[in-house]
C-alpha cells in the first residue's frame, strides 16, 4: 500500500514538473495575443488608395497615418476586415 502511494506521489510530482514550464510562458499583464500584422494591413491600406504611412490597431478600429499633399497629418479610422473609411 505505501508501495502504491510513493509511485502515486512520483507521478503526480513528475507531472507538475511537466505542466509548470508550460505555464511560465502566460502572462498576467497580457492584454491580448494578437495576429496584427502592420506591414501586411498598410499594404492593404494603400490598395485601397489611402497614402498612408502607417497603422494600428485601436480598438475595434485600425487607424491609419495620412499625409495630405499639403503635408497635414491626419487619422483615418478603418473597420478591421474591409478597411472602410468609420466616420466618427
Amino acid at each position: 500500500m505505501i508501495k502504491n502511494s510513493v509511485i502515486a506521489l512520483v507521478t503526480a510530482a513528475a507531472l507538475a514538473g511537466i505542466a509548470a514550464p508550460a505555464m511560465a510562458g502566460t502572462s498576467l499583464t497580457q492584454t491580448s495575443d494578437s495576429d496584427f500584422d502592420a506591414a501586411y494591413v498598410l499594404a492593404q491600406v494603400q490598395d485601397k488608395g489611402i497614402s498612408a504611412s502607417s497603422v494600428e490597431e485601436w480598438g475595434d478600429y485600425v487607424v491609419a497615418s495620412v499625409t495630405d499633399a499639403e503635408g497635414k497629418q491626419t487619422l483615418v479610422y478603418l473597420t478591421p476586415v474591409t478597411l472602410e473609411v468609420v466616420n466618427l
